[in-house]
């Protein structure tokens, strides 16, 4: 489509509802059609998506397509997922009298609800986590070295997902991204972490903790993103929280070219359902 008039761009985003249907129907980049829209600058970075841990078989349900909700609201054009995608309940160091089964029974149905995820977002980079990586500690408990596991996209037949390994940051447009696991935890854990760093951070791994808080000196500002999660906290797995008064928050986090954080909370009720 050749190059569109402000006021033809601004019809096609009203006739489509959102900048990136719009530019997906002008079979153009998002970044180009931003910037033919009146007071839309070519943008400096991304507009990330952050998922927050989802531990499948354990998704809470709907939460696929809340994501999807919030991506097409904050025009996003990245994805990230901070981690625990899976479970692994049957294999953990930690299990309780709840706990599946069978590991057998509980990759193939972590497998299929994971694909949910993989047909709405099928391009991810993802920072593993701690209970993303239990086959590989495991494994090494018994002197198997990584090589003779298969890479976390081909277990999970994600090939156009990046598979970060445990504790790696991942950074974009000078914001780290990391699972949680490591550093300074506690309450507003990203918080501490972004001030220790003095770089914006975002992170999951605590899933009672959804939020943003902004930190300055006299020459630099930044923020740390805390993404909650997406669990069914009444889950089997999940079954270890009963004793704790705090519980899960289902949500995510958006990151605008690297300077606006937004904690988004899913509202329960649920619409998704």
């Amino acid at each position: 489509m050749p190059l569109l008039t402000p006021e033809e761009a601004r019809t096609l985003v009203a006739e489509c509802g959102t900048i990136k249907a719009a530019a997906e129907t002008a079979n153009v980049p998002y970044s180009t059609f931003r910037s033919w829209l009146p007071g839309k600058a070519e943008p400096t970075g991304d507009r990330v998506l952050i998922i927050g841990d989802t531990h499948c078989p354990v998704m809470l349900d709907g939460y696929v397509e809340f994501l999807q909700e919030t991506y097409d609201k904050y025009d996003c054009t990245r994805v990230v997922h901070i981690g625990d995608v899976v479970d692994w309940a049957a294999i953990s160091y930690h299990k309780t009298p709840l706990t599946p089964t069978t590991p057998e029974d509980e990759y193939h149905a972590a497998k299929e609800q994971l694909s949910l995820l993989v047909d709405a977002f099928p391009v991810v980079q993802v920072t593993l986590g701690n209970h993303g990586d239990l086959p590989w500690r495991r494994a090494s408990d018994v002197g198997i070295f990584p090589e003779l596991i298969k890479d976390p996209a081909t277990m999970w037949d994600t090939p156009e997902w990046e598979w970060l390994p445990r504790y790696v940051d991942l950074e974009i447009d000078g914001v780290m991204y990391r699972h949680g696991d490591k550093a300074l935890g506690g309450m507003h854990a990203a918080y501490k972490n972004a001030k220790s760093e003095f770089r914006s951070v975002v992170q999951g791994h605590m899933h009672a903790q959804l939020g943003v808080w902004y930190h300055a000196n006299a020459n630099k500002m930044v923020f740390g993103l805390q993404t909650g999660c997406g669990v069914d906290a009444s889950s089997a797995a999940m079954s270890y929280g009963i004793v704790y008064s705090a519980k899960p928050i289902i949500g995510c986090g958006v990151v605008l070219e690297g300077q606006e954080a937004h904690a988004v909370p899913m509202r329960r009720g649920n619409r998704y359902k």
